[in-house]
């Protein structure tokens, strides 16, 4: 209806299209290496293959496979580990990447919040610890004092204001974040909800070509730079300005530099390519601070979400473990929301210090097992119920935003946290 304002997502309506998008036969066909993988009638066929691996429990896989088919399926039967294995290899590499970006497209079918009428986005990268392994010391590089620690970088495209990760890239060490960050910027073009963007970067993403890719992209930026990026912006008091920044055999691009002092002393210089000048210092000083929400979402991507926690030791199982923790990720957030409706309704009123939110530790307890259960129910009424049950869950134990809060950076990650020798039980 024309003028009829749009809801988010619901977690029942993302549910239900995320579980046809895994049962049809369109996504068997694009996930299968062979045509002739996941024909015959096996213990785990590729649906239930698919739905298992989603869930979001960290134990041993044989642990997980015997509930699984006496938890879950109700089937008095189980499943060797060698031959989980055997079955997962059968996936192609772009499988669970395909089921993420679907995901997203989902979620952008719904209102989605915004600043000033834009999109707002941050990127930023962060180190992965893998399994032990050479092979994977050989394509993704490694760090630690003798340089023996396999390591990957990821990368993410995040949505500061809904929580939503919209690209995600698992990458060697030797390819650059700034590399990272022009392909999020080729997917955001091309997602379907692409519209008013503006993205956010930290230190050391800054170039002319970078600029002048977001110029030519239609993508707004704002971005932090160091001293030494240009002359002329080095020369700058504080203040609003404007820089005309030059490269021999390129157009010239204008930019609007922001400085100021943070309540450290320290100068920050901010560089955007936003003219609108209702939008003053101040504006922008609160509007680079939303982007340490992509700090923390990699703080509990890896901490509460375990990403590192990988099930296995070949480049296929990294992929697959990481494109799968990214997707739980957004499914949480979208529940998340509906949750929080709840909350905000029950502190009403009330004489709180603090807003109280949705306690992300207590949702990836309350996602382990419940997500695939529903997403597994074909009964529509029996379904509802579970997810009424899932988002019930998600309003107990809220914990308090403390604002102002930080999360100190882990200068030396490379002692191992876990050991693929030694999963946990439960």
């Amino acid at each position: 209806m024309k003028g009829k304002t749009r809801k988010r997502i619901s977690i029942a309506t993302y549910l239900e299209k995320i579980s046809d998008k895994i049962r049809s036969r369109e996504f068997l066909n694009s996930s299968r290496v062979r045509p002739q993988d996941f024909t015959r009638n096996r213990k785990m066929p590729f649906t239930k293959m698919v739905m298992f691996m989603l869930n979001v429990a960290k134990a041993s896989i044989q642990i997980r496979l015997t509930d699984f088919f006496e938890n879950i399926t109700g089937e008095d039967m189980t499943m060797s580990q060698q031959s989980f294995s055997e079955a997962r290899e059968k996936l192609r590499y772009d499988t669970f990447p395909e089921l993420f970006a679907y995901g997203v497209e989902v979620i952008y079918e719904g209102h989605y919040d915004t600043w000033n009428g834009y999109r707002l986005s941050a990127v930023d990268g962060s180190k992965i610890q893998l399994p032990d392994d050479d092979k994977l010391r050989l394509h993704y590089g490694a760090m630690g004092a003798d340089s023996s620690a396999a390591t990957a970088q990821a990368s993410a495209l995040y949505d500061v204001l809904n929580k939503v990760l919209i690209d995600v890239r698992i990458a060697p060490l030797r390819i650059c974040e700034r590399t990272l960050a022009n392909r999020h910027i080729r997917t955001l073009c091309n997602c379907a909800s692409f519209s008013k963007e503006c993205i956010l970067y930290d230190r050391g993403y800054a170039s002319f070509e970078f600029v002048e890719t977001h110029t030519e992209r239609g993508v707004s930026f704002v971005m932090r730079v160091k001293r030494g990026f240009n002359k002329a912006i080095d020369k700058l008091g504080g203040g609003d300005h404007e820089v005309l920044l030059q490269n021999r055999g390129h157009k010239d691009i204008r930019v609007r530099v922001l400085k100021f002092y943070l309540s450290s002393g320290e100068e920050e210089t901010l560089m955007t390519d936003i003219t609108d000048k209702h939008l003053g210092v101040e504006d922008f000083k609160k509007l680079y601070f939303l982007r340490w929400g992509i700090e923390t979402k990699f703080d509990e991507i890896k901490n509460k979400l375990q990403v590192e926690n990988f099930s296995g030791r070949t480049n296929k199982a990294v992929i697959q473990d990481f494109y799968i923790s990214m997707f739980i990720a957004n499914s949480i957030t979208v529940a998340s929301w509906e949750a929080q409706e709840v909350i905000d309704e029950q502190r009403e009123g009330k004489d709180n210090k603090y807003d109280y939110h949705v306690n992300v530790n207590h949702a990836v307890g309350v996602f382990k097992d419940r997500f695939i259960w529903a997403m597994l129910e074909e009964n529509p009424r029996k379904r509802a119920k579970k997810v009424k049950r899932i988002l019930h869950l998600l309003t107990q134990k809220p914990a308090p935003t403390r604002p102002d809060r930080s999360i100190p950076r882990n200068n030396s990650p490379r002692k191992a946290k876990f050991r693929h020798n030694r999963k946990s039980n439960c």
